[in-house]
C-alpha cells in the first residue's frame, strides 16, 4: 500500500503542476492584457508588462489553489481509473478511507508549501512587481533605490525609507530649501498615518529650523502634513492589501482598529487568504467522488470539464459574495466562510453517497 501511496502522490503532483500551468497561464493573459494598456506611460514598455505579469503569477497560483487542487486530483485519479489501476488497487483491499487519506496527505503538502510562499515569497515578488511598475511609470521627479523613495516638489524633497506591513510609511525625511538660503527646514518622522491621498499624520516628529544664528529644534508626537506624492509614487513602496503576508495583514488590521479607522477591506483580504487552504482541502474531498462515483460512460475529458466548471464557478461566486458583502458592510468572516460552508456541505453529501 505504501508503494501505491508514493505512486499516487507522484501522479497527484503531476496533476497539480499541469493544472497550475493551465489556470495561471489563462489568468495571467488577462493580467497581461490589462498591463499592455499601460504601455508608453512614462518609460513603461511591453517588456515591463511581461515582467509584471511574471512576478505576479505566483499570487495568481495561490488564489487559484482550490481550483488547482480539484483539477489536479480529478486528472490524476481519472487517469488511474481510466487505465484500471484504481479498480485493481481497490480490489487489493484499499478502502475509500485509505484513498481519501492518500489524497489528503499530498494535498496538505501542497497547501503547506503555498502557505509558506504566501508568508515569505509572494509579498516580496508582489512588492518588486509594483515597485518596478511605479518606477517605470513615474515622473522624472521621483527616484527609487536602496534608500527607498525620493521625490521632489519644487524646493521640497522627501525621502521614505520603507512601508512597514506594506502600508505604513516609516523613516520619513522632508527637506525644505529656499533659492537663496539653501536648506531651511529639516523634518524627520518615525512613521505616518495616511488619512487620505494628500493628508498625512506624521508620528514622533523632529523639526529643525536652520538659518544663521536662529537654529532651533522642536518635537511633536503628531503633526499634520499635506503630501505631494501621487498614487504611482506611493505604489513604488506599497502593495495592495491582497498581496500582503497574512501576518502583516493581521498586524495592520489590529493597528487600524486601535486607531478607530476603517479596516473592512483589509479584514476581507485576510479572511480570503485564510480561506484558500480550507477551500483547497474541500476541493480535494470533492474530487474523489467526482472520479470514483462517475459512471463508466463518463470520460476523463468530461470529468475534467465538469470539475473545471465547478471550480471556476466557486472561485467567481466566492469572490463576488465577498466583495458584495464589503459593499453591504457585512462581516468579512461571514461573507468569506459562507461559501465554504456550502462547499463543505456538498463535499459531505457526495462522500456520504460513496459509503
Amino acid at each position: 500500500m505504501n508503494l501505491f501511496a508514493r505512486y499516487l502522490s507522484k501522479e497527484l503532483l503531476r496533476g497539480y503542476a499541469l493544472s497550475a500551468v493551465i489556470l495561471v497561464g489563462l489568468f495571467s493573459l488577462i493580467t497581461l492584457a490589462d498591463e499592455l494598456d499601460n504601455v508608453n506611460q512614462g518609460e513603461y514598455q511591453t517588456a515591463d508588462a511581461f515582467m509584471f505579469t511574471l512576478l505576479t503569477a505566483l499570487k495568481q497560483a495561490y488564489d487559484l489553489l482550490p481550483v488547482i487542487v480539484l483539477l489536479g486530483t480529478v486528472f490524476a485519479l481519472g487517469m488511474l481509473a481510466g487505465s484500471g489501476q484504481l479498480v485493481a488497487i481497490r480490489a487489493l483491499g484499499a478502502s475509500m478511507r485509505d484513498l481519501l487519506g492518500m489524497v489528503l496527505r499530498t494535498a496538505l503538502l501542497i497547501i503547506a508549501a503555498a502557505l509558506v510562499l504566501a508568508q515569505l515569497g509572494i509579498p516580496q515578488l508582489e512588492a518588486r512587481a509594483y515597485s518596478m511598475r511605479a518606477e517605470r511609470m513615474s515622473a522624472e521627479s521621483s527616484l527609487f533605490g536602496a534608500q527607498g523613495l525620493w521625490a521632489r516638489d519644487g524646493f521640497r524633497f522627501v525621502n521614505i525609507r520603507e512601508f512597514d506591513m506594506g502600508r505604513v510609511p516609516r523613516g520619513i525625511s522632508i527637506y525644505d530649501f529656499s533659492r537663496s538660503a539653501g536648506l531651511v527646514t529639516y523634518t524627520h518622522a518615525d512613521a505616518a498615518i495616511i488619512v487620505d491621498g494628500e493628508h498625512w499624520k506624521l508620528q514622533n516628529v523632529w523639526i529643525k529650523q536652520i538659518g544663521g544664528d536662529k537654529n532651533s529644534a522642536s518635537f511633536h508626537e503628531q503633526l499634520a502634513w499635506q503630501s505631494f506624492l501621487n498614487s504611482q509614487q506611493l505604489g513604488a513602496l506599497s502593495i495592495p492589501p491582497e498581496s500582503l503576508a497574512p501576518t502583516d495583514l493581521y498586524r495592520y488590521v489590529r493597528d487600524l482598529q486601535r486607531r478607530g479607522q476603517a479596516s473592512e477591506r483589509y479584514r476581507l483580504a485576510l479572511w480570503r487568504q485564510l480561506s484558500v487552504p480550507l477551500a483547497a482541502i474541500l476541493m480535494a474531498l470533492i474530487a474523489i467522488p467526482v472520479v470514483t462515483g462517475s459512471s463508466r460512460s463518463s470520460t476523463a475529458a468530461k470529468r475534467i470539464m465538469q470539475s473545471s466548471a465547478v471550480g471556476l464557478l466557486f472561485y467567481l461566486f466566492s469572490t463576488a459574495v465577498s466583495y458584495l458583502g464589503l459593499l453591504a458592510a457585512a462581516s468579512p468572516a461571514v461573507t468569506t466562510m459562507g461559501p465554504l460552508l456550502l462547499l463543505a456541505l456538498a463535499a459531505w453529501m457526495m462522500l456520504r453517497k460513496l459509503g
